[in-house]
């Protein structure tokens, strides 16, 4: 994989034979990249010396590494966190006891230092479980609900935890209702249907920010793609829900379903579309990042206006986290016995989207010749035009790359080679 200068332009002609398209026809705006402050990704932040974390958030954060500028946290534990807690006392139905707590130890450091180097963050906030006093199962993990006597106190959790980390000068734009929220996991969970969210919006969670004069937006669903559809056309079948509801998110544990993106898009355009979580297994390979590739570019083309990586940081067994040891993957692994940070392979995908397509860019329609040429394309804020194609094949593919504009199409001619991802600027 390597980025690739723009090619030469030329008067178009008569090309017929392996086109790709780049239409003047706009359709989303980009918001940005991103991906998780995950405790254990705090803590193997917190493992690295002064001069490897001021790496870390330059390959990260900076406009020289990969800009990352729209993030995930978690609000209370996640499975990939130390151990389980949360921020009040059992049975606190005042919140009077309500402190950060064990955020403060390695989560907020890697955020504050991250915002340092991205001042327009966009951080989303996603809770795994209300506390496990609050359920209708009496844990965080297994799945089971939000006790109806509950829901209006953990409303006003999420109010504290805003406000909270807004006292530490971290702003949370947007929080998600329920991570995965028809799950029923051995770590934390806890499990909404579509009326269950609409509900938990409408009647407290809105009420709540509005009390508390929070401009927070709301983003729902956050799981898998193939129930997207019919899960955000029954969760704001609702106006007064519809009305609330900024984004919708979506993960890929499931399958590719980017017919269901494209049909989420078109049915709800005013929405945008975050894809709030994917990663794979170790060994991380090749493999990886090239399905990394697909997922992004198709996702794109069918809509997607954010894409958000999971855990930023992991060592190098894939953890660590407290339900069990291992197995996870990340863009950049840290070695917990030298320090070192390495960048795996999943770093360079992400970058050649990344490091071209910056927020406010917004994507442009294209078609190609062949379904493993996949190409995707967007214009800029500077008004240049980013390019992203990947040959997904195992032969190499001739590219005539066109922009048709009435009749003074132009085209440029290259060659991809099996498996490479190219990235240009056209001026």
């Amino acid at each position: 994989m390597k980025p690739l200068a723009a090619p030469e332009f030329a008067p178009d002609g008569k090309t017929e034979l392996q086109v790709v398209n780049i239409y003047p026809v706009k359709n989303q705006t980009w918001l940005g990249f991103g991906g998780a402050f995950t405790e254990s990704s705090a803590y193997c932040y917190n493992l690295l010396s002064d001069d490897k974390k001021a790496e870390m958030i330059r390959e990260y954060f900076s406009q020289d590494g990969l800009g990352y500028d729209f993030c995930r946290t978690h609000i209370g534990s996640c499975d990939f966190s130390l151990a389980e807690y949360a921020y009040t006392e059992p049975n606190d139905r005042t919140l009077e006891t309500f402190d950060l707590g064990q955020d403060r130890k390695y989560v907020l450091p890697f955020i504050v230092d991250a915002v340092k180097a991205s001042p327009e963050m966009i951080l989303f906030a996603s809770p795994w479980s209300s506390p496990a006093w609050m359920k209708t199962n009496g844990k965080s993990n297994y799945g089971g609900k939000i006790a109806d006597e509950w829901k209006g106190v953990w409303a006003e959790y999420v109010v504290k935890y805003i406000k909270a980390y807004e006292a530490e000068g971290i702003k949370i734009s947007a929080v998600t209702v329920q991570n995965e929220p028809i799950a029923v996991q051995s770590w934390e969970s806890c499990q909404y249907s579509a009326a269950d969210e609409a509900e938990m919006i409408r009647d407290y969670l809105a009420p709540a920010f509005d009390r508390a004069g929070l401009d927070t937006k709301i983003i729902i669903w956050d799981h898998n793609k193939e129930r997207l559809y019919e899960r955000a056309c029954d969760t704001l079948s609702d106006k007064a829900v519809c009305d609330r509801v900024w984004g919708i998110g979506f993960h890929w544990y499931s399958g590719r379903h980017f017919d269901g993106v494209r049909l989420t898009y078109d049915t709800f355009p005013d929405k945008p579309l975050i894809e709030t979580e994917f990663c794979r297994g170790l060994p991380v390979t090749d493999w990886t990042a090239k399905d990394y590739v697909i997922e992004i570019l198709c996702n794109m083309n069918n809509g997607m206006s954010a894409s958000v990586d999971w855990n930023m940081i992991l060592d190098e067994n894939g953890g660590p986290y407290h339900w069990r040891k291992g197995g996870c993957s990340s863009a950049i692994v840290v070695d917990s016995k030298t320090g070192e940070i390495l960048k795996t392979p999943v770093y360079y995908a992400i970058a050649h989207f990344a490091k071209y397509i910056p927020r406010g860019s917004v994507r442009l329609t294209t078609s190609s010749y062949d379904d493993d040429v996949l190409a995707t394309a967007f214009e800029r804020p500077d008004g240049n035009i980013a390019v992203v194609m990947f040959n997904r094949s195992s032969n190499s593919k001739t590219v005539m790359l066109r922009i048709p504009v009435g009749e003074n199409a132009e085209t440029a001619k290259f060659e991809l080679s099996a498996g490479e991802i190219v990235s240009l600027i056209l001026a």
